[in-house]
């Protein structure tokens, strides 16, 4: 089987706040779904198709203004 015979496979990289690799969801902020060879190695990188996301920064270092607050009911 020549090399571009060999299948390929799709998956997502998570990645933390510091860029680097995670498997754990709870601390992504970034993710990047890459083709990869028989090998392992990246062969595309699909972020361009709106498959990749990020976390809008926002949310991840906090703004008073979005905190949760319970609506006021008027006294009837």
């Amino acid at each position: 089987m020549s090399e571009s015979e060999q299948p390929s496979r799709i998956e997502t990289f998570l990645y933390d706040a510091d860029g680097n690799r995670t498997e754990d969801e709870s601390v992504a902020v970034r993710g990047e779904v890459v083709e990869l060879d028989a090998v392992g190695h990246v062969i595309a990188r699909h972020a361009h198709d709106g498959l990749g996301w990020e976390v809008d920064p926002i949310s991840l270092e906090g703004d008073p203004g979005e905190l949760a607050t319970r609506p006021k009911h008027e006294a009837s």
